[in-house]
């Protein structure tokens, strides 16, 4: 599989291994439809852990209540970069570097 674009049309957190995974079902340019995971650096820019547990490593299953309207909320209808790593999709946020910043117009 080549690296694609798409947009997230759906995000859910589950738990493997104990562990926060986001799931997010993307829409290809192509029209399909696929699952692909959430790399853990962008669940931490958009689901702070230390706002949420403090200093703790432990949280109760009711926390996902709480993540799973933000990560909707920051994720659905966003483009996103879609790869496979080891027989597994992944998805990423554009980056900011192809940002060009313009001054305002004074229209």
């Amino acid at each position: 599989m080549k690296r694609m674009k798409g947009t997230v049309v759906a995000v859910r957190p589950v738990i493997r291994a104990d562990r926060l995974r986001v799931v997010a079902q993307i829409r290809t340019e192509g029209g399909e439809l696929l699952d692909a995971g959430m790399p853990d650096r962008e669940v931490s820019a958009i689901v702070p852990r230390s706002i949420l547990l403090g200093t703790g490593t432990k949280a109760p299953l009711t926390l996902l209540d709480t993540i799973a309207p933000i990560l909707a909320r920051m994720s659905e209808g966003r483009a996103v970069r879609v790869w496979e790593y080891k027989d597994q999709k992944f998805f990423s946020f554009q980056p900011w570097r192809g940002v060009r910043f313009l001054p305002d117009s004074d229209s």
